[in-house]
């Protein structure tokens, strides 16, 4: 059996753009067939359905497959190629960092140029996306014709590593982990028995810009409650305890103004009942993950979210504590086990 590391490395170091989430996507598809045999990848997402009784509410959870990168933008005569931020980029990590580059001729490994000390000054040390370039190590664009071309990928050209203390970094933990938790739910509610729910499994695409994956998932799935499965900001030195959950302490149970107050309650519920720890997320505006578009679902859905404290947030370096994912599965378990989607 793998490991909750092994499990969640194999997720994460896959290569999944918004927009671009084949190879995640079959994957998570694949090893979601184990414990949901229709476990399909389609149209950018995977869906799953545990159980289709009429005559029973329908629970929906949701993990979105896509990662944070880049998309070449054009190719400069010296073989640089420009790139721009897909995702929330924070640009102040970018100079030197190693990247990876899918082309139609292969995969390529570069590093995001940098500037002379000399040549910066005030705001220019932090770049734009136009002042952004790759170096593949070519010399002209020329050489470059049959390999990379515009609309090619860029990933960080990191993967994940075992850190100490049950935690571990990778480029695309946000939101691989939660799709991890997602297969352990599965794994944990078909060994259950009968549930008094049925479960729908999402692993949504394009959650990074447009939420397309779960837009489609709330107006096709007709889901009588949704849960949002995705990473939150994680405690750092320096930052304020009050606007970050804690890694090692738990899954967080949202509450927001666009969530559902009765779900948020009946999940902090069955944590107690279940003595799994947990910590709440108070927001007073929209959640920033696919809750936002499931609460909109045409006839109607309660919406939740539960989620894995992550630091440093669309780096290279994303860090997670294991044990918060293995929590979280365990709480969407006891909550569909316990009460399903009343």
């Amino acid at each position: 059996m793998k490991s909750a590391y092994e499990r969640i490395a194999a997720l994460a170091d896959l290569r999944g753009l918004s927009g671009r989430e084949n190879a995640v996507g079959e994957a998570a598809a694949e090893q979601l067939r184990q414990y949901v045999p229709d476990a399909a990848y389609r149209d950018g997402s995977v869906i799953a359905h545990l159980g289709q009784n009429p005559a029973k509410p329908t629970l929906l959870l949701c993990a979105h497959l896509d990662q944070v990168g880049f998309l070449v933008t054009g190719i400069t005569p010296e073989g640089f190629l420009r790139i721009g931020a897909v995702g929330g980029i924070d640009h102040r990590l970018l100079l030197g960092q190693p990247v990876t580059v899918t082309g139609k001729g292969g995969t390529y490994p570069g590093v995001i140029s940098i500037l002379p000390p000399h040549l910066l000054t005030g705001d220019q040390a932090v770049p734009e996306d136009v002042q952004l370039c790759v170096d593949l190590g070519f010399a002209s664009a020329e050489a470059l014709a049959d390999k990379v071309v515009p609309g090619d990928a860029v990933y960080y050209g990191t993967t994940c590593k075992k850190l100490q203390n049950q935690r571990m970094t990778g480029s695309a933990l946000d939101d691989r982990c939660c799709v991890a938790a997602l297969l352990m739910t599965a794994e944990i509610l078909a060994d259950a028995g009968d549930l008094p729910c049925n479960v729908t499994f999402v692993f949504s695409g394009q959650e990074e810009r447009s939420g397309r994956g779960a837009k489609l998932a709330a107006a096709n799935e007709s889901a009588d409650e949704a849960i949002a499965v995705d990473v939150t900001f994680g405690l750092a030195h320096g930052e304020d305890p009050h606007e970050c959950m804690t890694l090692g302490k738990g899954p967080a149970i949202g509450i927001s103004p666009v969530l559902s107050q009765e779900l948020s309650e009946a999940l902090t519920a069955a944590a107690k009942r279940a003595n799994i720890a947990y910590q709440l997320e108070i927001m007073n505006g929209s959640t920033g993950t696919d809750a936002d578009s499931l609460a909109l679902a045409p006839e109607g859905c309660r919406a939740g979210t539960v989620s894995v404290p992550l630091r440093n947030m669309h780096t290279p370096v994303e860090v997670i504590d294991m044990a918060d994912v293995a929590e979280t599965a365990h709480l969407l378990a006891e909550y569909a086990k316990g009460c399903g989607a009343e």
